[in-house]
C-alpha cells in the first residue's frame, strides 16, 4: 500500500490533489505538514499531521510527496525530499526563480527519483492532442499559436487568504498574473516548440486598486518561422467564447472549443474534430504510472520542460523591465 503525504496546504490546489489520491485504489494517506490553520480543516483525512514538513520528512516512511506550498518553499521542500529518496509532485508551475528549478532538476538526476511538475490543464485530451497534430503537419507548416489564460483575479474569486498570500508575493511566486497564468503558456510553447530565441513581455496592474506586480500580461515568444503569443491574466471578468487557443498552419486552423476541436481550411471551410483522449485520467494516475515504471513525466509535467518555462518567464520580466526583446 503506497504511503503518501502532503507537504504545504497553501496552494489552492491541494484539495483537489487529496482528493485525486485519495480515490485511488489501495492509497495510505500517511501524513500532512502545514504551519496554517488550513491544518485543521484537512488533518482528519490523514493518520499523522504535522506542522513543520522537515519534521514529517525526518519522522515518515513515504512512498510518494504532494507539494503544496508556494512556489518558493515548494522548491525548497521538493528538494529535501528528492535527497532522501521520496518521489515527489510539484504543483505548478515548478518554482519561483530560475535558480531553483535547476536545483530541482539536480535533485531529481541525483536521486533517479519521480519529479513530475503537476499542470491541470494537463489532464485535458486537446494538450496531447493538439502536439500530435501539430507534429504530424495536419495543418502545414504552424506559423503561429495564441492561447489566454486566467480568471479576474484571487481576491475577486474568493481564494482563501493563504494562497492569496503568496500569490500577490511576487519572491514566492515568481510574479503575479504572469505567473500564475503566463506559465501554463509558456510550459505550452516550450512542449510543442521548444525554446524561443527571443521574448518580448508587457505586464502591468492594469485594473486593480491595490498593490501587485501584475495583473495582466502578453508574452511574445519569437522563433524561427514562428511567433506565439500568450496571456495571463487576473484581470478578464467574463472570457469571450472563441477558441483558446489557436494554432494557424500554412494548411489550415486549429482552434480549441471546450471539448472539440474546430478545423477551419481556406475561407470557411470546417469541420468539428473529436480530441484522441489522454493517457491518464488525473494527477494520481499519472503519479503512480512513472514511479512504477520509472519513466520520466510527458509535456508540461517533464521537469525539464517546466523548469524551461521558468526560464522563458524570468526572460519575459526582464523584457518588461528593460523594453527589449531578451533571449531566455
Amino acid at each position: 500500500m503506497p504511503k503518501i503525504a502532503v507537504a504545504g496546504l497553501t496552494h489552492g490546489h491541494v484539495n483537489g490533489l487529496i482528493g485525486s489520491f485519495e480515490k485511488f485504489a489501495g492509497v495510505e494517506l500517511t501524513a500532512v505538514a502545514d504551519a496554517t490553520p488550513l491544518l485543521e480543516g484537512v488533518k482528519d483525512r490523514f493518520k499523522t499531521s504535522y506542522t513543520d514538513w522537515r519534521e514529517m520528512l525526518a519522522t515518515e516512511e513515504i512512498d510518494g510527496l504532494i507539494v503544496t506550498s508556494d512556489s518558493l518553499e515548494s522548491a525548497e521542500i521538493a528538494v529535501a525530499a528528492l535527497d532522501k529518496g521520496i518521489p515527489v509532485l510539484v504543483e505548478k508551475p515548478m518554482a519561483a526563480n530560475v535558480a531553483d528549478a535547476d536545483r530541482m532538476l539536480a535533485a531529481a538526476k541525483a536521486s533517479g527519483k519521480t519529479l513530475l511538475i503537476n499542470w491541470p490543464f494537463m489532464y485535458n485530451d486537446w494538450v496531447w492532442d493538439l502536439k500530435h497534430r501539430i507534429d504530424a503537419g495536419e495543418i502545414g507548416h504552424v506559423f503561429h499559436l495564441r492561447y489566454r489564460n486566467g480568471h479576474h483575479g484571487p481576491k475577486e474569486i474568493g481564494c482563501d487568504e493563504y494562497f492569496v498570500g503568496w500569490l500577490y508575493d511576487e519572491q514566492k511566486n515568481g510574479g503575479g498574473a504572469i505567473a500564475d497564468f503566463g506559465s501554463y503558456g509558456a510550459a505550452l510553447a516550450r512542449y510543442y516548440f521548444g525554446m524561443p530565441e527571443t521574448v518580448f513581455c508587457i505586464r502591468h496592474n492594469a485594473t486593480k486598486d491595490y498593490d501587485i506586480s501584475d495583473d495582466h500580461a502578453i508574452l511574445l515568444l519569437k522563433y524561427p518561422k514562428l511567433t506565439v503569443s500568450l496571456e495571463g491574466t487576473w484581470a478578464t471578468n467574463g472570457f469571450d467564447t472563441s477558441a483558446n487557443p489557436v494554432v494557424h498552419g500554412s494548411a489550415g486552423t486549429f482552434g480549441v472549443q471546450g471539448n472539440s476541436l474546430e478545423h477551419v481550411v481556406g475561407w470557411g471551410t470546417r469541420e468539428t474534430l473529436e480530441f484522441a483522449p489522454r493517457k491518464f485520467a488525473d494527477a494520481a494516475a499519472y503519479f503512480f504510472h512513472l514511479v512504477e515504471t520509472g519513466e520520466t513525466a510527458e509535456g508540461p509535467g517533464d521537469p525539464t520542460i517546466a523548469a524551461d518555462a521558468v526560464r522563458i518567464l524570468a526572460a519575459a520580466i526582464e523584457s518588461n523591465r528593460t523594453g527589449c526583446a531578451v533571449a531566455p
